[in-house]
């Protein structure tokens, strides 16, 4: 484990070394800003709802942007050949990328705290039992799309073409609770169930569901397992 935490350390040095990584999180900031502040200004109503929504929205691009160079660039430059002569497990490799993937974008989300002072200042009867249920979701939601990122950076050195599959594919959970109607009747509890927007659903509720939970973790798992084993099968 200590060997995932010297990557993903590495991975945030390199991130934040340059502008690009404070131009990506100022982007964030003001796109998520101008969607809580619309609602303020023109119907004088202060909510985390719109900011919760949009930053969903913004998710499907910004983490397979943030993904899309992680795994690919180490094929481009060899070093990944490298790797795997040195004594350090794939596994802590996929985990330590895993890991500085999502603390970026938790990190991207902080300045939305000012957005939740405003709330707290302004806002009458604030429900903070579903503001935290919101943060919680994007947390999870981040966590399955980054796993997907590094799902896509392991099967190919391409950053432009792990960009296009992690879009793709996240946007088959995004919107698979909207073609439901295009499969049979059979098969829609579980497709429901596959469905990210219905999973969130239920904790933009402000309710934490075990079930919620196992979901999100599950997909996790998933997505870096298969990363680990399509790495594997390549040092065979």
């Amino acid at each position: 484990m200590n060997k995932a935490l010297i990557i993903t350390k590495n991975e945030l040095l390199q991130f934040f070394t340059g502008l690009s990584g404070y131009i990506f999180i100022s982007v964030f900031a003001l796109i998520n800003a101008w969607f809580f502040a619309m609602p303020l200004f023109v119907r004088g109503m202060a909510s985390l709802s719109s900011f919760f929504s949009t930053t969903q929205l913004l998710f499907m691009v910004f983490i397979p942007i943030v993904t899309m160079n992680l795994i690919s660039k180490e094929k481009q430059a060899g070093t990944i050949e490298t790797m795997y002569t040195l004594p350090l497990k794939i596994h802590d490799f996929i985990i330590g990328k895993y890991l500085a993937s999502f603390l970026i974008v938790m990190i991207s989300i902080v300045p939305s705290l000012v957005h939740l002072l405003t709330i707290a200042f302004l806002g009458i009867n604030v429900d903070y039992g579903i503001i935290f249920c919101g943060y919680l979701s994007l947390a999870l939601t981040a966590g399955v799309y980054c796993g997907i990122g590094i799902f896509t950076g392991s099967i190919t050195s391409n950053q432009i073409v792990s960009f296009i599959f992690s879009f793709l594919i996240i946007l088959v959970f995004f919107f698979m609770e909207n073609i439901l109607v295009f499969f049979p009747m059979q098969f829609t509890p579980f497709l429901q169930y596959i469905s990210i927007t219905w999973q969130n659903s239920n904790l933009i509720k402000g309710v934490i569901d075990t079930r919620v939970l196992v979901y999100f973790f599950s997909l996790i798992f998933v997505f870096l397992w298969s990363s680990v084993n399509v790495l594997e099968a390549k040092t065979k």
